[in-house]
């Protein structure tokens, strides 16, 4: 029988071979390994060892036995991503919804996988929408290392970088792994990084796994729930409040989702009545996610939203939509500075997170690579994404002469808003 660790998604117990760095002879089984024994990767114990179909145990069985002692990369697992993704996503270099990428095209209502919706217009804009501006290098500056730590939620974090609300693994990733090891990955990846991952729920395991995985976290994650009846939306919330979770939100365009549809599983626009009715519901912070325009800007600080989220779902929604760099600068303008706005929308690297920053974000979410990643191993490759995106970050910030995060704006850009 063969398992692996639940909690890292990276080890793997064949009790055919046992495992001599970790003192269990060939043909010792789960039952006779003791209970002082840990995880050689992640420390924990036994009770984490879940059996493994022979699909994934082919993928990364093998690539772990014969790494063991090797440097694992983010290319390492993504190359592991890529077999798990086999149909789906080509884990290319550049995830930008190009045409010529495997996840793009109509499907004609099947399952766009890691795709957008319709012909991925939305999905294809967001990146090209961010790429049309360009920084601006300034070099002659006294020397200083850039601060890059913030406050938001009451938390002090090490970076302006989090997760975006990620779910769906059986729907949208081959059902590669469970539903609760891939939110393990995102929020504890995020929490030995200094920041905060958020996970959203899903149609096809009870809507309220997110928030209890959240729990087991410390409540160090953020809740993303899609807009269900206010009945339940009040439900979801006080359980995230009973377990002293730092936020939540609702994810206002998963109006539009079609997993949900599909599933016979109601979702429903929300109008200003019913946000009130959520935020004074809580004494948490409530994010409001999928804000497109100003007026729907406008109307969340009406409301007494916490915080304003900019995002088209990462394009999976609506097809022929505005990309996110596009609409950032007015949803920043009309906020003013009275809660704090996240965006994400093809951020790929430090770079972009210093990009969406100068057009008005206080704090950029990263989804997708993020999503493959803890596929592949869980925390491990999500905290070295993190490392990467952090350390571009550092990089693109000293060559724009920016020494901390206030001094981030729109001067540091050339682009579609100079002209």
């Amino acid at each position: 029988m063969r398992y692996i660790c639940s909690y890292c998604n990276i080890y793997i117990y064949d009790e055919e071979k046992g495992d001599l760095e970790t003192k269990l002879e060939p043909g010792t089984t789960l039952e006779e390994i003791p209970d002082s024994w840990l995880c050689p990767v992640c420390g924990m114990p036994k009770e984490y060892l879940k059996p493994v179909n022979n699909k994934i145990f082919e993928i990364k069985a093998k690539s772990y036995t014969e790494t063991q002692h090797q440097t694992q990369d983010i290319n390492y697992y993504r190359s592991i991503a890529r077999n798990m993704l086999h149909g789906i996503c080509g884990e290319y270099d550049v995830c930008n919804g190009k045409p010529d990428r495997m996840c793009s095209g109509q499907n004609f209502g099947g399952s766009i996988g890691f795709g957008g919706a319709g012909q991925g217009k939305t999905f294809e804009e967001n990146y090209n929408s961010l790429q049309r501006y360009k920084l601006k290098m300034r070099v002659i500056k006294d020397h200083k290392e850039p601060e890059m730590s913030l406050s938001i939620f009451n938390k002090q974090i090490a970076l302006p970088v989090m997760g975006s609300s990620l779910s769906g693994v059986k729907n949208s990733m081959n059902d590669s792994i469970p539903e609760e090891t891939f939110y393990r990955g995102l929020l504890h990846g995020a929490m030995s990084s200094g920041t905060i991952g958020m996970v959203g729920n899903t149609n096809d395991v009870p809507d309220d796994l997110g928030v209890k995985t959240v729990g087991e976290n410390h409540g160090w994650g953020i809740p993303i729930f899609k807009p269900q009846s206010q009945e339940r939306l009040l439900e979801l919330i006080k359980q995230a409040e009973e377990l002293n979770v730092l936020a939540a939100g609702v994810d206002l365009e998963g109006a539009g989702s079609t997993f949900w549809k599909t599933a016979k599983k109601p979702v429903y626009r929300k109008g200003e009545n019913d946000l009130i009715e959520l935020v004074d519901s809580t004494e948490l912070p409530l994010i409001f996610k999928g804000i497109m325009c100003r007026e729907d800007a406008a109307k969340l600080l009406d409301v007494g939203a916490a915080a304003c989220y900019v995002s088209n779902h990462g394009g999976r929604v609506l097809d022929g939509a505005q990309g996110v760099a596009e609409v950032l600068p007015e949803i920043s303008s009309e906020v003013d500075g009275k809660i704090p706005v996240l965006a994400d929308g093809a951020i790929r690297t430090g770079y972009d997170v210093l990009k969406i920053l100068a057009l008005g974000a206080d704090v950029a979410l990263i989804g997708r690579p993020l999503a493959r990643l803890s596929l592949a191993g869980g925390e491990v490759p999500v905290k070295l994404y993190y490392k990467y995106v952090k350390d571009d970050l550092r990089n693109a910030m000293l060559l724009t002469g920016c020494d901390n995060l206030n001094e981030i704006n729109m001067d540091i850009l050339t682009g579609p808003s100079m002209n």
